[in-house]
């Protein structure tokens, strides 16, 4: 069972946005595992129940003459065995109501630990870039 909250209360991509989701249970198996072969990582250990937790939260900026928008934001997932905190930050052009943004580019940084073991913490940073044709 999954459930999410989404609100983005301007239809531009400038403004605040948050995320909100919840998962419990074990994965698809037979033929669901089939047409939906991707699990969240970490749903898959019996140990835990299925028990996951994420939040994003964002707000996008005008920036270069109102010509692009600039959104920082946090984000949070949180599992029996583990956590993770997130920054991320992302340019894109200014989108209008009902278009798309055609490009972006997204920096995300990561911090997860492991609370059940004794296990180093992960720290990754990883950088997007996505365009539309």
């Amino acid at each position: 069972m999954a459930l999410s909250f989404a609100w983005e209360p301007s239809p531009t991509n400038r403004g605040p946005s948050l995320a909100i989701g919840h998962t419990m249970g074990a994965p698809a198996s037979d033929m669901d595992a089939l047409l939906n072969p991707t699990v969240l990582e970490g749903l898959d250990d019996a140990s835990n129940n299925g028990q996951h937790f994420k939040a994003e939260l964002a707000y996008g900026f005008p920036t270069h003459n109102d010509r692009l928008t600039l959104t920082p934001g946090l984000s949070l997932a949180l599992s029996p065995d583990s956590r993770s905190y997130g920054l991320l930050w992302s340019l894109a052009p200014y989108s209008q109501p009902g278009h798309g943004e055609p490009w972006e580019i997204a920096l995300e940084g990561e911090w997860e630990e492991n609370t059940t073991t004794d296990t180093p913490v992960d720290h990754s940073l990883m950088l997007n870039f996505s365009i539309l044709f």
